[in-house]
């Protein structure tokens, strides 16, 4: 069945699909991949629709994720842009993800694909984790977010996000010494993590330097009364050459020292989110492959971007130690804004770069054997 690729972006942006309401798209798209000549076509129990071209090696996955952030935006075409809500993040790379892979059925031996929408890509990964648990493996991996038609995302921080909880009697504010002060106490312990964090900096590069910035803070009841609990939620990013585990137990090792002091409140440290570190070898076939295809196609050498966010290729290229990339169409820079547009013939061009990054794979790992 042919497929009109503008067509099929529109569709999927009409479907609205913040984290957690996935599902409508996840059933539109399972029958759009049956009619396409996708094999094996499933959802999930967690409305991960997956589908397979092809069979044998080398085995490639191509993920974009289905969800969006909060925020209705309408479905306009204006010369060459379409705009919407997940044009830029991400469901443009999803839909050339799919068109691409499609054009390889019944067109000879090219290997395994494997074409997902995963969910809560958004949110806290659900998606990813059900594909791991599925044991959904290949030997190689491409993730579509908004790298941009020339930039290959080959390294993402990890993060780790901890909630630090501390509770002392709450008095009445005209007699403070007969208390503790929970929000002051909780921000002895933030500035002690400040200076752990401030020693572990790298001047010469952000993606390498550990970072954590306070996201969230509530404390107090009243404006006449001493804060009895104070919750400080942090988001720290990790950078390839540490572990969420070492830094993790050096956070636990300065609450161990204000805990060892008897005079000091009680704290509680929740986690909310652990995913490491990963970065991608640059002379990687995948990285070969897609490097190559977008000069063929752009006449120019992409850039290899490492960046200080994190993304699903962490969870999987940590699961399966196997090779990982982040690419797509789309400026990175309107992921999330009321200005969401991705260019037509950006994202045409991509269709052709993931389809000739697939035929160059298969052929370097051919004479690689």
């Amino acid at each position: 069945m042919e497929e009109n690729p503008v067509s099929l972006l529109e569709d999927i942006l009409k479907i609205y699909t913040p984290s957690g309401r996935e599902e409508p798209l996840s059933k539109f798209l399972a029958e759009k991949m049956k009619n396409l000549g996708f094999k094996d076509v499933r959802t999930d129990r967690v409305n991960n629709v997956i589908g397979t071209i092809g069979s044998g090696s080398p085995s490639i996955l191509l993920c974009g994720h289905m969800d969006t952030v909060p925020g209705i935006q309408p479905i306009r075409v204006v010369d060459n842009l379409v705009f919407g809500r997940g044009a830029v993040d991400a469901k443009s790379s999803l839909a050339a993800m799919i068109m691409a892979a499609s054009r390889l059925i019944d067109k000879g031996d090219f290997g395994k694909i494997i074409v997902s929408g995963v969910v809560d890509e958004e949110g806290t990964g659900t998606g990813i984790r059900e594909l791991i648990k599925n044991d959904v493996k290949t030997d190689y991996a491409i993730f579509g977010e908004p790298s941009g038609i020339e930039s290959i995302t080959i390294g993402y921080k990890g993060r780790i996000s901890l909630t630090i909880i501390c509770k002392t009697a709450s008095v009445h504010a005209s007699a403070p010494w007969m208390s503790q002060n929970a929000i002051e106490k909780a921000f002895e312990v933030w500035n002690s993590i400040q200076a752990y964090v401030s020693e572990r900096k790298d001047g010469n590069s952000r993606f390498n330097s550990l970072t954590a910035c306070i996201t969230k803070i509530r404390g107090g009841t009243a404006h006449n009364v001493l804060p009895g609990t104070c919750r400080i939620t942090t988001d720290m990013r990790i950078p390839p050459q540490m572990s969420c585990s070492n830094v993790y137990q050096g956070i636990m090792d300065i609450v161990g020292r204000y805990q060892s002091d008897l005079s000091f409140p009680k704290m509680e440290i929740e986690v909310g989110d652990m995913t490491e570190p990963f970065e991608t070898d640059k002379n990687s076939l995948i990285v070969r492959a897609l490097t190559i295809a977008i000069f063929e196609i752009m006449k120019k050498r992409p850039l290899l971007l490492k960046k200080t966010g994190t993304g699903d290729m962490n969870a999987f290229g940590h699961a399966f130690k196997v090779p990982v990339v982040t690419y797509g169409p789309g400026n990175p820079h309107l992921s999330h804004t009321h200005k969401e547009g991705i260019e037509i013939s950006e994202y045409l061009s991509s269709i052709e770069i993931y389809h000739k990054a697939i035929l160059n794979l298969n052929k370097f790992y051919q004479a690689n054997k």
